[in-house]
């Protein structure tokens, strides 16, 4: 069985990771900008729209430790293999653009160095100890994070599960508590701090 007690820690606090960030972002010098402010505002339903569809094709996914039931190779994962991750890249996008473009570049690098360096990889080698070529398949035929293929991944041994709305929400009540309060903040930011 695979090893790796770093990307297991990291896992642990990933959720930890948008609060720092929030309350780091909220130092950085700002502008305000309307245009800004609704592409932002885009960005942030879009991101969490997205991971509200990627949820709802699997229970049970906020844990402190790294596991999967089953592999899900259907819906949104049809075309990538970190929905729920790109969800909240492009959440993060939303929030500082409303800041500046500064917050942009430093929520890039430092999302990227933790999930596509750390966490990701943690996350694969448990799938790939626990479901080996079926895996390894998957993984050689969708990409990681952003959808570069038009046509979905297709497994003719997988019992595909339809979308399931109660999964999702509470699946993601935790993470649109979250998107809401640090809009707020980044609002009051934006509108009240001189």
């Amino acid at each position: 069985m695979r090893k790796n007690n770093f990307g297991d820690a990291v896992f642990r606090c990933r959720g930890i990771a948008w609060g720092v960030f929030a309350v780091i972002a909220l130092i950085f010098p700002y502008e305000y900008n309307l245009l800004r402010l609704i592409l932002g505002s885009f960005f942030l339903v879009a991101g969490q729209a997205f991971r509200f569809w990627a949820a709802g094709y699997i229970p049970n996914y906020r844990t402190s430790t790294i596991g999967a039931p089953k592999l899900v190779v259907w819906g949104p994962y049809k075309w990538i293999r970190n929905p729920l991750y790109l969800g909240n890249f492009v959440m993060g996008l939303g929030w500082t653009l409303m800041l500046g473009w500064p917050c942009v570049l430093a929520f890039s690098v430092a999302f990227l160095t933790l999930y596509m360096i750390i966490v990701i990889p943690a996350e694969e080698s448990f799938l790939e100890s626990k479901f080996g070529e079926v895996y390894l398949e998957y993984r050689k035929n969708v990409p990681s994070f952003f959808p570069l293929k038009l046509m979905p991944y297709k497994n003719e041994n997988s019992a595909e599960s339809s979308f399931d709305r109660s999964v999702a929400w509470n699946g993601e009540v935790y993470s649109l508590r979250m998107n809401i309060l640090i809009t707020v903040a980044v609002l009051f930011k934006l509108f009240l701090v001189k």
